[in-house]
């Protein structure tokens, strides 16, 4: 459940910064040792979420850190 409302957050984030700032080619993402959150459950989400939409094939950049938010955006490429 938790996880679910982070995933809309993001998405609804995402397009935000895309009506403003141009298309999205790829995101870059810390995720915390400490968190609930692994590299493959957190890709397993984002795809669900992003299934069926513009964000389907979006690039995605992981990197796990000590410390830290559940997830944290740190980095938007755009084209």
């Amino acid at each position: 459940m938790h996880d679910t409302h982070l995933f809309k957050n993001l998405i609804k984030y995402l397009e935000k910064e895309e009506s403003s700032c141009g298309r999205i080619k790829k995101i870059f993402i810390n995720i915390s040792e400490f968190g609930s959150l692994t590299r493959e459950h957190f890709l397993e989400h984002f795809k669900e979420f992003a299934k069926g939409t513009r964000w389907e094939n979006l690039g995605i950049s992981l990197k796990k850190i000590p410390l830290g938010p559940e997830f944290e955006l740190t980095k938007i490429e755009y084209f």
